[in-house]
């Protein structure tokens, strides 16, 4: 059977590849550049529930594309980064750098910027087709804040964030009918500067799962069923061996399976003489993680990326991205055994941001 996803880049010109798998041959080819808008290359993409628009972080903008086919892919709009005004400013660092497609009604798009000036996260509405549509609300975290990845509950009632820079896990209410979100509390990260980066929660809305980029482990919290706040268990795993120098690393992200009985995590090095690391757990029925099933090393170091992509379909495929060389991967998980099939090199600024599985 074939499979396409779909890539960005780090860096302009902006484009977005898509990518072939062949799970027969294991093989890997590219089906098509697209180029969009140059200045808004996209270093974090998602598809909303239909497939049918891709939203991208993109530089400056949140952008959102209509996906005709996997190899037509039409640029629709792109809104400036929303909150403290010098977020959108040429003048600043600031930068879109996640985006997250709520799954359910009204299937609002949510966004965070990066860097200074990232204090509010962004919520946009989407047209009857699923394009963005107008920046509805720019809800506040801290000045301070610079927050890296979110994940909404299975009922898409709570959001939460993973705050690198202000060293918290933020969790937010979402209004069922306006999409609007309401300040719900925050927590800090267990130990000073571990700079929580990634959050993944269990469908059961019992285990929530943080990655810890400076702290290079997974931390893994309890939700209080009352106030829905996440409770630290005291338990961590590492995502790079022990004895490294942890300041030489970068933990990234972390992705359940498909059936949520596997959980994989990743990290990056910080010199191109290293390889990054990805680790994948056993999760219990409850969303419990049983046992650290094994810390590999990655091809390269990952450089900005190293992000793990597992399919949707199944629990067999993952890609793996980066842009040290500039590569796409597919694995092959087997009897909680992990093999790479398939490499893709594609030699273009900045590519292999996150993929996304089309098909």
């Amino acid at each position: 059977m074939l499979h396409q996803l779909m890539i960005g880049t780090w860096t302009p010109p902006g484009a977005i590849f898509t990518v072939e798998f062949d799970d027969e041959l294991l093989s890997l080819k590219l089906l098509k550049k697209t180029t969009i808008p140059h200045d808004e290359p996209i270093s974090w993409m998602t598809f909303d529930h239909t497939k049918k628009n891709i939203y991208g972080a993109s530089m400056k903008k949140f952008s959102s594309y209509d996906v005709v086919t996997s190899t037509e892919i039409v640029h629709h709009v792109s809104h400036p980064i929303g909150g403290h005004p010098q977020a959108s400013s040429s003048g600043s660092n600031t930068r879109a750098i996640f985006i997250l497609a709520a799954k359910k009604a009204p299937f609002y798009v949510y966004g965070n910027p990066f860097y200074k000036y990232a204090g509010y996260g962004n919520v946009f509405s989407v047209n009857e087709s699923g394009g963005l549509e107008s920046n509805i609300q720019n809800y506040e975290y801290s000045p301070e804040s610079a927050i890296h990845g979110m994940v909404f509950d299975a009922s898409e009632t709570y959001l939460y964030s993973a705050d690198m820079w202000g060293d918290k896990i933020w969790t937010h209410k979402k209004d069922l009918e306006t999409g609007h979100l309401t300040l719900v509390g925050s927590l800090n990260a267990p130990s000073a500067g571990d700079h929580p980066r990634w959050v993944e929660i269990h469908p059961s809305g019992t285990y929530l799962y943080v990655l810890m980029e400076a702290g290079n482990n997974l931390a893994v919290y309890v939700i209080d069923e009352h106030t829905h706040l996440p409770v630290f268990t005291h338990m961590t795993y590492p995502l790079v061996p022990p004895g490294l120098n942890l300041k030489m690393y970068r933990a990234d992200v972390v992705f359940l399976s498909h059936s949520s009985r596997y959980l994989f995590a990743t990290s990056r090095a910080n010199s191109f003489d290293l390889t990054g690391y990805i680790s994948a757990f056993k999760i219990g029925a409850k969303g419990n993680i049983e046992r650290q099933l094994f810390l590999q090393p990655t091809p390269t170091s990952g450089g900005h990326s190293n992000a793990i992509s597992p399919c949707d379909f199944s629990d067999e495929w993952l890609a793996l991205t980066d842009d040290h060389k500039g590569g796409v991967e597919i694995y092959r998980f087997h009897e909680e055994f992990l093999a790479r099939v398939a490499r893709l090199d594609i030699s273009e600024p900045g590519f292999g941001m996150n993929a996304i599985w089309y098909s």
